[in-house]
């Protein structure tokens, strides 16, 4: 069974987005670069809302950066209600429209490498709220906010992480792997 691996940019005071700045984008770091791409490059497929989706789809396909070739051949699932043909837009992209816990479990029990989420808040922050993330990778950027979206602000009650590692960069971030503590 596939695990369902969340990758998130937050800001030190746990921002996820906001119109001051996005904290994925704070500060350039050649060897965090590198750890993601070793690690996104052996995903079995990248799940993502619709949002995401279609600021991803405007951009990846263009672009020459090494994390283009990833984030084009592997498989993309988009989670929407109102996209009609996302595989269009960008190739070896299907849309899940059903109940979300169904359609996680459904990839989840298709063969193939872990599955990475990208979200945008209300994505992810649902996946969270509804227990459907195996792993959390939360790169803290070295950037407060002071204002903006939380990405546990729908969950119904506190949820508890057990740390698995915890990665400093040369660029201040560091990247916290936490994984659901079952009870």
């Amino acid at each position: 069974m596939r695990n369902v691996i969340l990758y998130m940019s937050m800001s030190l005071d746990g921002f996820v987005g906001s119109d001051r700045e996005h904290p994925g984008t704070a500060i350039p770091d050649a060897e965090l670069k590198q750890w993601k791409l070793d690690r996104i490059s052996k995903a079995g497929a990248h799940l993502m809302g619709r949002t995401s989706y279609q600021e991803m789809s405007s951009y990846w396909p263009q672009s020459d950066d090494e994390y283009a070739t990833p984030m084009n051949d592997i498989p993309k699932v988009v989670f929407s209600k109102t996209l009609s043909d996302a595989e269009a837009t960008w190739p070896v992209t299907r849309v899940a429209r059903g109940d979300l816990a169904t359609e996680i479990a459904a990839i989840k029990a298709e063969p193939g490498a872990d599955v990475i989420v990208w979200g945008g808040a209300r994505f992810a922050g649902a996946l969270a709220a509804a227990d459907l993330i195996d792993e959390y990778r939360l790169l803290v950027q070295p950037l407060v906010l002071g204002t903006g979206q939380a990405l546990f602000d729908q969950l119904p009650d506190s949820r508890h992480l057990n740390l698995i590692e915890a990665l400093p960069f040369p660029s201040g971030t560091v990247v916290h792997i936490y994984r659901p503590q079952h009870t």
